[in-house]
């Protein structure tokens, strides 16, 4: 069985992380960012690209964070349509970010 996989922060880190996800065949949900590197890839493999952190949550049963730092690791988290908002019962948060 396949673990949905949600990631916000497709940078240079995320962008391998991503691919492993997806390269692996997880479900993987991504939050659209400017901040991203280039993503066609991941959606032509099927990732779902969302609006929120709270989207994302809503379709992951693991949510990997790769952003900045920690305060945008709050913000993330805890801030309007935050991950928190979103999660499900079981569902597990990785922080991978600086």
């Amino acid at each position: 069985m396949k673990t949905s996989v949600g990631m916000i922060g497709i940078g240079l880190m995320g962008q391998g992380i991503a691919s492993n996800v997806v390269r692996h065949g997880h479900p993987l949900s991504l939050m659209d960012h400017p901040g991203n590197q280039p993503i066609g890839e991941l959606v032509a493999a099927g990732a779902r690209v969302c609006g929120s952190p709270a989207e994302v949550a809503r379709h992951a049963e693991v949510v990997i964070l790769c952003v900045t730092g920690a305060p945008q690791v709050a913000t993330v988290l805890t801030g309007p349509e935050g991950v928190i908002s979103g999660l499900r019962a079981g569902s597990i948060v990785i922080d991978c970010s600086t």
